[in-house]
């Protein structure tokens, strides 16, 4: 492989890694890079999920929750 190549596993393949190299700083690099990529896609799928409209079913019952806790 060429010197500074790009050494990034593609998304969503599995990597098996021996239980020789666990203690390594190499099995801790692929766990941190893993926990910040399902961190980033959890997040944008949160955002995108945040923007979408709520039910008019769902946008009712929250009003009349909000109107009774009022008159309380």
């Amino acid at each position: 492989m060429e010197s500074g190549a790009d050494e990034d596993w593609p998304e969503g393949h599995i990597i098996v890694v021996p239980h020789a190299w666990r203690d390594d700083d190499l099995w801790n690099d692929m766990q941190a890079e893993a926990q910040e990529r399902i961190g980033t896609t959890l997040c944008e799928m949160y955002a995108e999920f945040l923007q979408q409209p709520l039910p008019p079913g769902l946008q009712k019952a929250i009003l009349s929750l909000e109107s009774g806790s009022k008159t309380h």
